[in-house]
This record gives C-alpha cells, sequence and structure tokens, in this order.
C-alpha cells in the first residue's frame, strides 16, 4: 500500500548485489567508489540520507546493469569518519521502506523515485503480543554467547516492544542473514504477519544454534 500522503521523493541509491538493508538496522558501509563518495560528500552536506536498494539480478540486461529490487529502504548516516585515501567508513541508521517508482537517474551518481509506504496498522493484539515476547526471548538465547556484548542490542530491542513492526525490522536487520528472508520481510507492509516471520525465523536459528552446541560437545567427547 503507497502512503497516499507522501508524494514521490527523489534519493541517492547504492545498489548491492546481495544486500537488503531494513528499517532500524544500523549498517556499516565502506565508501570507495568514486561515484559514490561522491555521493557521500553531497549527502553530508544536505539530508544525510539515501537508500539502499539490493540488486534484482532477475532484471539485469546489457542497458540495465544495476535494476533495483522493487523495494527499498532509505536510512539516515549516523556515523562518518574520512580515511587518509579519502574513502569512508559509515554507519547507516535505516529509517523506512519505499516502493522504487523508477530509477531516476545514474550519473554522477544513481537517484530513485521512490514511494514511502506504511505499515498497516495491527489487529491481532494477542497474536502480536505473543510473538513479540517470542522475538525478545529467541534473541536473547540467539546472542547469548556474547555477554556483555550484546547488551546493548537487547535494551534496543525491549525498547521496541511496543512497535510489533519496527522490533520485527530491529531483530531482523541485526540476527537474520538470509537475504532472501530479508526481502520478504522488507516487502511486507503487514506488522502481525512481520513480527510472526521473525519470531518463527529466530526460533529456527535457535533450534538450529542448540543442535550445532550439541553436536559440537559430543565431537569434543568423542575425541577425547
Amino acid at each position: 500500500m503507497v502512503d497516499v500522503m507522501v508524494p514521490t521523493v527523489v534519493v541517492p541509491v547504492m545498489t548491492l548485489g546481495n544486500c537488503v538493508f531494513l528499517p532500524q538496522q544500523l549498517m556499516p558501509l565502506r565508501i570507495f567508489e568514486p561515484r559514490y563518495r561522491k555521493m557521500l560528500k553531497e549527502t553530508l552536506a544536505g539530508s544525510r540520507m539515501f537508500a539502499i536498494s539490493q540488486l534484482d539480478e532477475e532484471s539485469l540486461t546489457p542497458d540495465n546493469d544495476e535494476p533495483p529490487c522493487p523495494f527499498t529502504c532509505v536510512g539516515r548516516i549516523v556515523g562518518h569518519v574520512e580515511l587518509e585515501d579519502g574513502t569512508s567508513h559509515i554507519i547507516l541508521e535505516g529509517l523506512r521502506r519505499a516502493r522504487v517508482i523508477k530509477v531516476k537517474r545514474k550519473t554522477p551518481y544513481p537517484q530513485l523515485e521512490i514511494a514511502p509506504v506504511v505499515d498497516e496498522a495491527s489487529t491481532d493484539l494477542i497474536g502480536s503480543t505473543r510473538d513479540i515476547a517470542r522475538v525478545l526471548a529467541f534473541a536473547e538465547n540467539i546472542v547469548s554467547e556474547l555477554g556483555e556484548e550484546a547488551a546493548p542490542m537487547m535494551q534496543r530491542l525491549r525498547g521496541l516492544a511496543n512497535q510489533p513492526g519496527a522490533l520485527a525490522d530491529a531483530a531482523a536487520g541485526h540476527l537474520v542473514a538470509d537475504a532472501a528472508t530479508r526481502r520478504q520481510l522488507l516487502e511486507c507492509l503487514s506488522q502481525d504477519q512481520r513480527i510472526k516471520a521473525v519470531a518463527d525465523e529466530l526460533a529456527r536459528l535457535d533450534a538450529q544454534r542448540k543442535l550445532d552446541e550439541q553436536g559440537g560437545g559430543e565431537e569434543a567427547r568423542g575425541l577425547n
């Protein structure tokens, strides 16, 4: 559903091969290509915002070598360090998903015309409350081995416990690696469906983690 209250806007974009950027995610990036260095310079002087799009490999043609997937995510630069060689390290915070209307231009750096979209309101209070609890519990299990290093992330997730859609995005952004799953989540506008999908995926990852630990323990015992 396109948010009819928000007009289409034009934003700079980085189109990356197998990378799906989600709202609420904190993504570290190294900016080294000349076109993106120019984009970064102009973005820092302005809105500090640009989009990250996954490359749509099915739409590749000789005349269209960087087609974006149908949905993208706009982020804001929240950290920036420029190195002596002119490259930069940045932290991009995901702000909002959007539907791609068209590639507006390709030079000197790519820009997209996009239509920001809004989440559908949650209608299953009981189900979403259950899935919020599942996401927090499985997330804590998955990152437990990190000890104190996991504390800031868990604090961030708990702070979103009354926002099922945002919590789903934040948890998936930091804990779900599979690009196909992330793309489905980016394109899902239902908060109820998204929080359930993330809870189910984290349950699967937690179960796999436990199996891996058991397998490692059995192997170790066999070597003694």
